[in-house]
């Protein structure tokens, strides 16, 4: 996924300079734009993915670095749980948005939108698995503390 984003980065980039360029000693591109803006979106989204499976996110984590380590565990799971909660939601209303606003096409590139609205249920899908997997883990430490 990491490689995908930052291939991704690299085209807005590429695409960026050379809008700039066109601008300069040529006719300005019609599509740069709004490719770099759709390349922007998909980044983020899937780059939320990968920020979370690392547990990158912002988190304040004063009061829960206070508790024993079966606590820490416990809120953590309650928290990935939350989480994955919040993800299927987002999943569900953005395959819903997808479905209305799917056949629309984009400005410029007349780009079926469909193309850019599938990365809001797929990057909250693979976040849920992402949270999935940290539940696991938590779990996982925990029965590894009780046997020991």
């Amino acid at each position: 996924m990491e490689v995908v984003i930052v291939a991704m980065l690299g085209i807005m980039v590429v695409v960026t300079g050379a809008q700039i360029v066109c601008r300069v000693f040529f006719t300005s591109l019609s599509w740069s734009e709004e490719a770099t803006r759709y390349l922007l979106i998909w980044s983020t989204l899937l780059g939320a993915g990968c920020v979370y499976k690392h547990a990158g996110h912002i988190s304040i984590t004063l009061l829960q670095d206070l508790l024993p380590e079966k606590a820490k565990d416990v809120i953590q799971i309650l928290i990935h749980g939350l989480c994955i909660l919040l993800f299927a939601l987002i999943v569900f209303y953005g395959i819903k948005y997808f479905g209305k606003q799917g056949k629309q096409l984009s400005a410029t590139m007349r780009l079926p939108m469909k193309y850019v609205y599938t990365c809001i249920p797929l990057g909250a899908g693979i976040m849920i698995v992402h949270g999935v997997d940290a539940v696991l883990q938590h779990l996982m430490h925990m029965l590894g503390k009780e046997e020991a």
